[in-house]
């Protein structure tokens, strides 16, 4: 019979707000690989690192009348979803995390894409068609690279860094970003070359994320609006292609990289087998788990991911939530986390092991939120 669910590891509580980008959507968040800090890249064309776990003490609530991106989404989703206003002074007075870094230099357009390396040395970003590498401590841009015809959607390193991914052997120096041109690009850090090593051109739409294909494993992972996952087995030099049929906004990969959970227009997010040369392609194509009860997708591009321990599946929704599924079956029911007031966007987990209960999301309202289960609540924030 299934037991409720493990709320030392399940996501439910705010901890903390993440504050200081001017006013707009925030539209991508991530934790560095390490897992020790969260970077979230916004419409006002900067890219800023935090520690999520310790309290701003510089922090006084703002006294200003002014009309905020927050409070008019709020408005609007008070009249499309019923809520209730006053729930926004509940998010005024969340602590506010704790603003380590920003970075501008190089983005003259909203960041849509961030990840770090596998080492959180080197920041990853996208400035529309353009992707930069950027030191991590100096905030000073190492390199450029151009070559996409549409905007960078999705960067990651293939050696490690971005929510999607392990360690490989395919190399911490390559670096891959996907675009609405239909294309993935391949870039080594190591040369001086503005050529990509290699292009992905396989996908007859957007291509809307890309990933490593795990630990010691020689594959790209990328998803597309075609409503196809394509997985380059480099080893073996093949392709396969799995049809979901319907287009697919984002894909995170389990941390022990055998399963696949794919976030898709129709709003269901589906869990399949991963694509492994040890398996029969037949018996991976068979999809085991659809999610879709509790979050609502179908106009908007929405992320899922896995927590570090992969028992649960968080993802956006566009009512503006924050969704938890549990994945296996001892676990029933799910959480719906409720703050943001406009959709989702973005959702990230931490990779620590340890810390499989700690998540944090971003909206279109300009709001970005640390979230940890309620025992962790009150203990994991430093002063």
């Amino acid at each position: 019979m299934p037991t409720s669910i493990d709320t030392q590891q399940c996501p439910s509580t705010p901890i903390a707000q993440l504050r200081g980008h001017a006013d707009g959507p925030i539209h991508i968040i991530r934790f560095t690989s390490d897992g020790n800090y969260c970077l979230t890249g916004g419409n006002d064309r900067t890219v800023r690192l935090w520690n999520p776990t310790r309290v701003d003490p510089a922090y006084r609530p703002p006294l200003s009348n002014k009309l905020s991106s927050q409070k008019y989404y709020a408005r609007q989703y008070s009249q499309s979803y019923g809520g209730d206003e006053s729930n926004m002074q509940l998010q005024q007075n969340l602590p506010s995390a704790l603003p380590m870094q920003t970075y501008a230099e190089g983005h003259v357009h909203p960041v849509h894409a961030i990840t770090t390396n596998s080492s959180s040395t080197v920041l990853l970003s996208s400035s529309d068609k353009t992707l930069i590498a950027t030191n991590l401590v100096t905030a000073q841009t190492v390199q450029k690279w151009w070559g996409h015809t549409a905007r960078i959607e999705f960067v990651t390193c293939l050696g490690g860094g971005g929510e999607n991914n392990n360690n490989n052997n395919i190399g911490e120096e390559i670096y891959a970003s996907a675009s609405y041109d239909a294309t993935v690009r391949l870039w080594d850090a190591r040369s001086k070359s503005k050529e990509p090593l290699m292009i992905l051109d396989d996908a007859k739409d957007s291509v809307s994320c890309v990933s490593s294909g795990g630990k010691g494993v020689a594959q790209i992972v990328t998803s597309s609006v075609d409503g196809k996952i394509r997985t380059y087995d480099l080893r073996n030099s093949q392709l396969i292609t799995e049809d979901i049929s319907h287009p697919i906004t984002s894909f995170a990969v389990s941390n022990d990289c055998g399963s696949v959970a794919a976030s898709c227009l129709d709003g269901i997010i589906r869990l399949f087998d991963k694509y492994n040369r040890f398996h029969r392609i037949d018996d991976r194509k068979k999809i085991f788990q659809k999610l879709h009860t509790l979050h609502k997708s179908g106009n908007y591009k929405l992320e899922c991911a896995f927590t570090s321990n992969d028992d649960y599946v968080i993802s956006g929704s566009e009512c503006g939530a924050v969704v938890v599924y549990p994945v296996r079956e001892s676990l029933d029911g799910g959480r719906v986390l409720r703050r943001h007031k406009a959709p989702t966007c973005s959702v990230t987990s931490c990779p620590q092991s340890s810390r499989p209960w700690l998540i944090a999301s971003a909206s279109y309202d300009g709001s970005a939120v640390v979230w940890a289960s309620q025992e962790e609540a009150d203990l994991c924030m430093e002063q």
